[in-house]
């Protein structure tokens, strides 16, 4: 439980200082006919910084994020263990599998908010909330069909993949780099340039990874 609290916690606490990019890229994939920095603008001079871009979808963003990167990143050490032979040092086809699994139940989690924040980064003024916004999609095009499963066609195997890019490569590259990483000894701890590095290859790999899900999803 405390791995999949920290998991969602701490993408929760990304997710907030990054919300207004990633509203106004989800605004240019479902179609607005302007460039990022024109609708982050346009935005701005309209409502301000606060409620044009950090406010709209936000608790919808850390509901989503609790839910799918809880699971994601705090049950992949569990699923790793289970798919990995107890004799030998996990692969990368196992961490794959392991990461796939987590992100695809991740996805089923949280696939409402996540309805629910492509719905409030889109159509801001539309709802006033993420309350309402939950409720009014429920009653008006069902609450399975139009909240639990809407996109989830996309949302789901968006998630594995993401779930991969980002754990899988972040393990895997931790693994691999700590052997020849300069200064560090079989007794030392991890440095912690280690760790921005692998973070920023993950970073790299996860983000192309869910470019395309991310267009077919909004």
């Amino acid at each position: 439980f405390r791995d999949v609290l920290a998991g969602g916690i701490s993408t929760a606490a990304v997710s907030a200082v990054l919300n207004p990019i990633d509203v106004v890229k989800t605004r240019r994939q479902v179609g607005i006919p302007r460039t990022a920095i024109q609708e982050a603008l346009v935005a701005w001079r309209e409502k301000g910084a606060w409620r044009g871009l950090w406010r709209p979808g936000l608790t919808a963003s850390l509901v989503r994020e609790m839910l799918y990167s809880g699971c994601t990143k705090g049950l992949y050490p569990l699923a790793r263990d289970l798919v990995s032979p107890t004799d030998a040092e996990p692969g990368l086809g196992h961490r794959a599998a392991a990461a796939a699994l987590t992100g695809l139940g991740g996805s089923l989690c949280a696939n409402g908010p996540d309805v629910v924040k492509v719905r409030l980064f889109a159509e801001p003024g539309r709802y006033a909330g993420f309350i309402s916004a939950a409720t009014e999609i429920s009653a008006k095009e069902g609450f399975v069909s139009g909240l639990l499963l809407r996109g989830v066609s996309a949302s789901a195997p968006r998630g594995a993949a993401i779930a991969i890019g980002e754990v899988t490569t972040y393990d895997h590259t931790k693994v691999t780099l700590k052997k020849h990483w300069p200064g560090r000894s079989e007794t030392s701890k991890e440095p912690f340039s280690l760790h921005i590095a692998c973070s920023l290859i993950t970073g790299v790999v996860a983000t192309t990874v869910a470019a395309p899900f991310d267009t077919l999803k909004s």
